[in-house]
């Protein structure tokens, strides 16, 4: 009896998951080429590669910035990409794509977002930092005997030069006036009652907090700070 001619083998299905696969892939996995031109993208916007962690799983590939909280990921398959990013206080983003240029695209733009925050200082912190520092300087008056006339007239003079320099070097509005010249006002009356530990505490604590409430811009609101701050180091100066 002749035997039946042999079956052709059937090749297996390509399995390589580095090669954008079927539409029943689940996660798009990155290959070289995609990989390269996530670092050229980061290069063009003047990021550093290395700052950057790249990973995937079974679910999603993404990019993270190791300094910041900044990532961007890709899901979904390669007829339709799922895209997610947030970088800084930008809104988190979630977007479909349907091709890799569109999620290039997103991961520009999510680039650029974190670029800018990156270059954008924290000025409300930077501004906290000095506050401390401030207070750490009223701390080294260790005397709370009361202050004398001369020393009561200075501070009177310099409070409210102070006062005169913030209105005509910042558009403060007539509340914000009235709001800093209540502060001022209160410390000049207070060098009459209270000891000079009591008053520095009463003095970081009125300036700390108009500047932190007054809803100044930043920029402003650290300007008159450093020039509030100076004037109180000459008051402290001069009563120790």
């Amino acid at each position: 009896m002749r035997q039946p001619p042999p079956q052709p083998s059937i090749a297996p299905k390509e399995t390589l998951m580095d090669k954008d696969q079927s539409d029943n892939q689940i996660t798009p996995r990155l290959n070289k080429s995609k990989r390269n031109g996530i670092i050229e993208a980061i290069r063009r916007r003047g990021l550093e590669p290395k700052e950057f962690n790249l990973g995937e799983d079974e679910n999603e590939a993404w990019v993270k910035h190791k300094l910041s909280n900044a990532h961007f990921t890709i899901g979904g398959n390669s007829s339709k990409y799922s895209v997610s990013y947030a970088a800084g206080d930008s809104p988190a983003w979630r977007i479909e794509k349907y091709s890799w240029d569109g999620v290039m695209t997103s991961f520009d733009t999510w680039l650029y977002q974190l670029k800018n925050d990156l270059e954008t200082p924290d000025l409300w912190a930077e501004l906290q930092g000095e506050a401390e520092l401030f207070g750490a300087a009223s701390d080294t008056v260790d005397d709370n005997t009361p202050f004398t006339q001369e020393e009561k007239k200075g501070i009177a003079e310099q409070l409210r030069k102070l006062g005169e320099q913030a209105q005509n070097t910042y558009s403060l509005s007539g509340i914000q006036v009235k709001e800093l010249n209540m502060k001022l006002d209160y410390l000049i009356k207070a060098s009459d009652r209270i000891g000079r530990i009591d008053w520095h505490n009463a003095l970081a604590g009125a300036i700390i907090g108009f500047v932190l409430t007054a809803a100044l811009p930043p920029e402003t609101a650290r300007a008159m700070f450093l020039m509030f701050v100076q004037v109180a180091k000459t008051i402290l100066l001069r009563s120790i």
